[in-house]
């Protein structure tokens, strides 16, 4: 387990970059997808999300995603949208750890407060690990804290690395 804890650590600061870059090249992304339609061409669709084109939050029901957008919104939306998930395509392609044959090893789950921890081991017999918590706060806020590789493959094929706190609403 400690040889995951590492390449955790190990792989934070290319994902604090890729993180950083998404947000710099976000409103220029947005912008191309204007030209090219919501998934963004090749490589580009490394700076957001892998399981789901720039319209991503209206399919997905996220509040304040609008349906028959057009211009300035339509590009301020899917700016929004790649900030919301910046860099998931990178964390999942380059960082992550293989979906196929992996296996959960143990699994802790509790509701008071809402926190998970996941050991997880690929087909190579390489572990990982996924640490979940929604720490309250205070006015129906409540910390969201992801650390590890996310324990779902989003995309089908990857465990992304996952770095995320932040405050969120209830």
């Amino acid at each position: 387990m400690s040889a995951s804890i590492v390449r955790y650590v190990a792989y934070w600061p290319a994902n604090l970059s890729f993180v950083l870059l998404s947000y710099l090249l976000s409103p220029a992304l947005a912008a191309l997808s204007l030209l090219t339609g919501p998934r963004l061409p090749g490589i580009l669709q490394w700076f957001s999300t892998l399981d789901a084109d720039l319209d991503g939050g209206i399919s997905q029901r996220v509040k304040g995603y609008e349906p028959a957008l057009t211009g300035w919104a339509l590009w301020w939306q899917r700016t929004c949208w790649i900030c919301r998930n910046p860099a998931h395509g990178w964390q999942s392609e380059l960082l992550g750890m293989p979906a196929a044959g992996s296996i959960i090893v143990r699994q802790v789950i509790s509701d008071t407060p809402k926190n998970q921890w996941c050991v997880m081991e690929t087909a190579r017999g390489v572990r990982f690990f996924c640490f979940k918590r929604d720490q309250p706060l205070f006015g129906g806020y409540y910390l969201k804290v992801w650390l590890g590789w996310v324990n779902k493959p989003y995309d089908g094929r990857n465990h992304h690395y996952a770095f995320q706190i932040g405050p969120k609403r209830a």
